[in-house]
């Protein structure tokens, strides 16, 4: 849906010949987007129950993964530093499954430790709200609720991004 609303607003700037030299303030890119997260109901690791509204006021990295799923585990491993430093900045980072079995859920979390708070929810809760189709995903969620997405600057420094969703 949010790419619906962008190639919107960019068919729409062609069309009224707006180009970055005439309007240098004018920023055509998903940041402009301000869509707001669907609101969930999910089960924390230590068994009570949290809703996405309840984060409100913080910076959330969520990732959508379960424990069957290679590429999930892979991105623990291969981005723990990563997380870790955006944890340290002051991000919530939510590891939010999607498994059937929370043992195996539980199971994963303990041989593989990832970085962050953890939650499970089943996928028809979230499925068609977040457009989750398959996992991994990541979104960040910014301090009043809305998507935020990161510098598409290939000389980007990640934790610059996150250093301004805090502010």
């Amino acid at each position: 849906m949010r790419n619906v609303f962008l190639f919107i607003g960019i068919s729409f700037c062609l069309m009224v010949g707006l180009n970055a030299q005439e309007y240098p303030n004018v920023i055509v890119e998903e940041e402009v987007v301000k869509q707001f997260a669907p609101d969930f109901e999910m089960v924390m690791e230590d068994g009570s129950v949290k809703r996405l509204s309840d984060f409100r006021g913080e910076v959330l990295y969520i990732s959508f993964w379960a424990s069957w799923c290679g590429p999930c585990i892979k991105g623990f491993t291969k981005y723990r530093d990563m997380r870790e430093s955006i944890e340290h900045l002051g991000v919530v980072m939510l590891n939010i499954s999607i498994d059937e079995d929370a043992t195996k859920w539980r199971t994963a979390i303990n041989r593989h430790q990832p970085a962050g708070m953890h939650a499970i929810v089943s996928h028809d809760v979230i499925r068609d709200a977040y457009q989750l189709y398959n996992v991994p995903r990541y979104e960040i969620i910014g301090k009043n609720g809305q998507f935020l997405y990161l510098s598409q600057d290939v000389n980007r420094n990640i934790l610059d991004d996150f250093k301004k969703f805090l502010e």
